[in-house]
């Protein structure tokens, strides 16, 4: 872990919860507030499946141990940390209850649930109806494609111009393997509550998404929800699990959220669009981009401004493949080299502004962290080398493996 504030360890400790494990926890008292009044604390939890959520689970011990996470107003969250984020906002016990329930879904997985759903429930029914007329769709247009370019053709030679043919209509993908995730996550975690449930729960969730008819973010929050160019919906239908399901659909293996919302315009209009929402990483794997403190919230949804930014986040460091030789290791080797870029870009966006004076300190607990760098490193560390390989799926994790990474984020 590492701050702009050079927050060190403290010898003091607290208990992690179910198994009484003592562990070193953040000295609060080396944020040194610019105002006496109470400032505005606001943590993101970043992707990466599974390995986020364990890695997270050991931040927020962390922070409730702190005594930072019972006064934290905004929880930005993105992917795998959109999963342990919705618990905790949704979750009505104590924080070790929580604990618990978390380490329990992680020995179960999200896999065999998912699997599970798609073969006992009607959304798995809808789901295969849904990908056969879709399938049976694209065989009768690869089938016409010969009568389709005598068309064009024709319409070429008669002068008409591309824009004014008629517009091939894209089908509503209405059920896949996303909605699948998000019956699973309804029924395992969220028993049917819906944004507007959580209204009241502090801190204030808000999940991320990415939007690609546009390449915007979108955001899911109790009050309002919606993106800068689309407008804002109002979320009381939204249930929990379908905006957590769209942060965390992972595009190479979940398809885009495919719905129809009705959105309310600056001007005062309304009107229904089409949104098609994929994995939040995609656009901000760090979930910082509803956090900015110059952000507009008249032009997308009203979030607290922050005062103190902890972002958490369970990446990977600093890589070093293969040579890349074939078309797939190249276009791998290129989206992971812009996804790095994008990261990097947002933390320095977040030193610069709090070299500015925009933000009063910021706290950022990385599972790549280099450990070398730490100039008061815990006695019981646990190295990023021992950790930083643990894949970002949703598979069932071993015991051993949670206590791991959730020992690095705390």
């Amino acid at each position: 872990m590492r701050s702009e504030r050079a927050m060190q360890p403290k010898d003091s400790q607290i208990d992690r919860g179910p198994e009484r494990e003592r562990i070193n926890y953040l000295n609060t008292e080396s944020i040194k507030m610019q105002d006496p009044s109470e400032p505005t604390i606001a943590i993101s939890l970043s992707g990466g499946g599974a390995r986020a959520i364990a890695f997270h689970l050991g931040c927020l011990r962390a922070l409730h141990g702190a005594g930072l996470l019972a006064k934290t107003e905004v929880l930005s969250c993105v992917s795998g940390g959109s999963v342990i984020g919705a618990m905790y906002v949704t979750h009505d016990g104590d924080f070790e209850s929580f604990d618990a329930k978390v380490r329990e879904l992680l020995l179960k997985g999200l896999i065999r649930p998912a699997f599970r759903t798609a073969f006992t429930s009607r959304e798995g029914v809808r789901a295969a109806l849904c990908r056969a007329g879709l399938l049976t769709r694209r065989l009768r247009r690869f089938a016409l494609a010969p009568v389709r370019w005598i068309v064009s053709g024709g319409f070429a030679l008669a002068g008409i111009a591309p824009s004014e043919r008629v517009v091939t209509h894209v089908p509503r993908r209405y059920a896949s393997r996303t909605t699948i995730l998000a019956e699973t996550l309804d029924a395992l975690l969220f028993e049917g509550k819906t944004l507007k449930d959580i209204g009241e729960r502090k801190p204030k969730f808000v999940a991320v998404s990415a939007e690609l008819r546009t390449g915007t973010a979108f955001y899911f929050s109790p009050e309002e929800s919606g993106s800068w160019r689309f407008g804002k919906i109002n979320p009381d239908r939204i249930r929990v699990a379908r905006a957590v399901a769209a942060s965390a659909a992972y595009p190479l293996l979940l398809p885009a959220l495919d719905d129809n919302y009705i959105f309310n315009k600056s001007d005062g209009s309304a009107r229904s669009e089409r949104v098609t929402l994929t994995d939040g990483g995609i656009y901000d794997n760090l979930g910082l981009a509803p956090l900015w403190p110059d952000r507009d919230p008249a032009i997308s949804v009203a979030i607290p401004k922050p005062d103190i930014i902890i972002a958490c986040r369970a990446g990977y460091g600093l890589r070093f493949g293969m040579p890349t030789v074939t078309f797939l290791g190249r276009m791998t080797a290129s989206f992971y080299t812009t996804l790095d870029r994008a990261q990097n870009a947002a933390l320095k966006r977040l030193y610069d502004l709090q070299g500015a004076g925009k933000l009063q300190a910021i706290v950022l607990p990385y599972l790549g962290q280099a450990d070398h760098r730490l100039s008061c490193a815990p006695i019981d560390l646990v190295r990023c080398e021992e950790v930083d390989a643990y894949p970002t799926d949703f598979r069932a994790m071993s015991k051993e493996w949670i206590d791991r990474l959730a020992k690095r984020g705390a």
